[in-house]
């Protein structure tokens, strides 16, 4: 597992003796809003250390687990006061522009793989909660292509599937490659769960693909779906609008001054798409 450096200015919020007197001394890697990332003395490993007291740390090891990546879980500790989870180190970065190409052969086989394993229905009473709070918070924004794309085909139960294991954040950060890219390693699963595989490949889309040129990922994206016949590709269509909304969404509520101008960057790409697949 190999992060971003962590800035220069931070410095640990916390002290670790008990992990330290197991790995040694730890030097901060990244940072996120729920976690921060520290190295071990050897580089070895990793240690991932969670902001809230939810549990995490072992659930993400379990969907490590699940996702067939056991491997690269070493342990997952409540101690100093903060739970934990402990990795072995991945030599690598995450993917950039000039990464995607090489390694969509690789991710087609991880995703497919993983979307295999299935558990119950897709949770259709999430999809609509979603949809009444985007409603609520972007009313002021010109978006009903978007609603439409999603709405018409919840009301028509075109959404109504089988639930796979899902990671459900491929954005291009949590997806690592090699220095000499010939291993990737998807990452950061606390999110993972149960739902549409179509969901998690809106979410690559919109995360990493659209780092490409918006034909290239538009095409890049089509080889990822399990078939093309018409109700997969509406299916998809509705996940991508669903996702640019949620991510206009998160980025009202949170980063409200980066709004505009995410709003400027994910609305074309989307309905670039939206306009190439079957309403």
């Amino acid at each position: 597992m190999s992060l971003r450096p962590a800035p220069s200015s931070e410095t640990p919020p916390h002290r670790f003796p008990v992990l330290e007197a197991r790995f040694g001394p730890l030097s901060p890697m990244d940072q996120g809003m729920q976690s921060r990332v520290y190295s071990t003395q050897d580089g070895a490993a990793v240690v991932k250390v969670y902001r809230n007291y939810q549990g995490e740390h072992r659930a993400e090891a379990d969907n490590l687990r699940r996702a067939g990546l056991g491997e690269w879980v070493i342990d997952a500790v409540e101690a100093d006061g903060v739970e934990a989870l402990i990795m072995r180190r991945f030599r690598g970065h995450p993917l950039r522009r000039q990464d995607v190409p090489p390694v969509l052969p690789r991710l087609r086989e991880i995703l497919s793989t993983l979307h295999r394993e299935q558990q119950g229905k897709v949770n259709l009473s999430k999809v609509r909660e979603r949809l009444r709070r985007f409603r609520s918070a972007l009313a002021a924004y010109p978006l009903e292509d978007l609603f439409d794309a999603v709405e018409i085909p919840l009301r028509e139960g075109l959404l109504e599937q089988p639930a796979s294991f899902c990671h459900l954040d491929l954005w291009h950060d949590n997806i690592l490659i090699s220095q000499g890219g010939q291993d990737v390693l998807v990452i950061d699963w606390t999110k993972a769960g149960w739902d549409d595989p179509l969901r998690d490949l809106a979410l690559l889309k919109t995360g990493t693909l659209d780092l490409l040129a918006a034909d290239e990922s538009f095409a890049a994206a089509l080889s990822f779906l399990p078939n093309q016949q018409l109700p997969t590709l509406r299916r998809y269509r509705a996940y991508l609008a669903l996702t640019t909304l949620h991510d206009l969404y998160w980025f009202l509520m949170n980063e409200p001054y980066e709004f505009e101008g995410e709003r400027d960057r994910k609305l074309p790409r989307t309905r670039h798409a939206l306009a190439r697949l079957p309403e």
